[in-house]
């Protein structure tokens, strides 16, 4: 590969997005405003940072906005989520470094802080550290020639055809094709990138069942526990509660994204050359997320069993410590009435004894409260949850 070879040089990533977002994005790029409660010094400020050119929203298979900043540095954020950074340059290692320090240093929190409101995004909820794999595009009138430079890996996987080189390394994936084929290279890009993006997600969630169903699992596999620990455990339950409630509904979001993609790819003419050079199917994403979908919906009725068991005991408990006081203070009661009433010919008066008397059954009642609500604290519970049928 000649170093005055014309290259581009790609990175991207995507989160579920819609039309709506694409015009905050925008209205962000063109105007620096957003017509949320946003800081406007901040907005103007991270505007600036971006040292933009050139701002358009173009009409296409999907909506986008296409901009440019002063380093030729060219951003395609669709309405769909996807985004894509592309740099043209001779030189790889300088376009990657000016990619990445762009998009850490200015693209990224500009992006996170126009949508900073509302429900956290898949990657926040999933702690999904964002890496991305570098695309480099070339143009070469045989493609099947194309001679790789040693310093970007060794090479691992090479697909050809007349009109479409392959080659994946372990850090970069080279897109070598026809003059003719150009725009086929920028499709196969923006596809890969969705592929990655999606099924990392996808990876991430099963990941979070797995860890969430063996906390869940020692748990109930625990038999009792202490009047003390219930408050801790129901917390603890109810955190697991929220975030998977939060991730369902980010995964539920995902199947309409797949499909829209697939029907791209057709009008494209991509199907083949993704079935090709990237060994990816539209079904296999449809078929993991639907599995990952069943997988939710099973984590979420065992927690939810767990939460039922738990706030019963915590019924259990509340209601012996109101029992005991009122044992206490019946007793309390009936002493008094014995003492000052019935036991005398007159009613009693005020005295220093008598209020001696009184502080000293308060505070010997709130030590035998205390006293019995600890014993329940330390008390030891059930746990009888459901088993599953192993039978079948």
């Amino acid at each position: 590969m000649s170093e005055k070879t014309k290259l581009s040089v790609y990175f991207g990533g995507w989160y579920q997005r819609t039309t709506l977002h694409l015009t905050e994005i925008a209205d962000f790029f063109a105007e620096a405003k957003s017509d949320l409660p946003l800081s406007k010094e901040r907005l103007i400020k991270l505007h600036t940072g971006l040292d933009l050119v050139k701002v358009s929203r173009e009409a296409g298979y999907l909506e986008y906005v296409r901009a440019e900043n002063k380093e030729g540095i060219e951003i395609h954020y669709y309405e769909d989520g996807l985004y894509v950074l592309k740099l043209s340059s001779s030189n790889i290692d300088e376009a990657i470094e000016k990619l990445n320090s762009y998009y850490e240093e200015k693209f990224a929190p500009a992006v996170a802080y126009i949508f900073s409101l509302g429900a956290p995004t898949p990657k926040e909820l999933a702690n999904i550290k964002t890496v991305h794999p570098i695309a480099v595009g070339v143009i070469d009138k045989d493609p099947e020639q194309f001679v790789l430079n040693d310093k970007y890996g060794e090479i691992y996987s090479t697909i050809a055809s007349s009109e479409l080189t392959v080659k994946k390394t372990p850090g970069f994936i080279f897109l070598i094709a026809k003059s003719e084929y150009k725009d086929f290279v920028e499709g196969l890009v923006e596809m890969q990138i969705f592929f990655r993006e999606f099924k990392d997600q996808l990876q991430k969630y099963l990941d979070i069942h797995r860890k969430l169903w063996e906390e869940i699992s020692e748990i109930k596999e625990r038999k009792q526990i202490r009047g003390k620990e219930v408050e801790r455990i129901r917390l603890q339950l109810d955190a697991y509660q929220k975030t998977i409630n939060l991730i369902s509904s980010r995964i539920n979001q995902m199947g309409a994204y797949v499909h829209t993609r697939a029907d791209i790819a057709k009008e494209m003419k991509l199907t083949e050359h993704l079935s090709n050079a990237f060994q990816y199917k539209f079904d296999v994403l449809t078929n993991t997320h639907s599995y990952i979908k069943e997988i939710w919906v099973m984590t979420n009725n065992y927690l939810s069993a767990a939460v039922g068991v738990i706030a019963e005991i915590k019924g259990q408990a509340t209601n012996k410590s109101i029992q005991s006081l009122q044992v206490i203070t019946t007793y309390g009661v009936v002493g008094t009435i014995i003492n000052y009433y019935l036991s005398r010919e007159s009613l009693p008066k005020l005295t220093t004894n008598g209020m001696v008397y009184f502080l000293i059954l308060v505070i010997v009642t709130f030590i035998v409260n205390q006293f019995i609500a600890w014993v329940y604290s330390m008390a030891r519970y059930k746990l009888k949850f459901a088993e599953r049928v192993r039978n079948i």
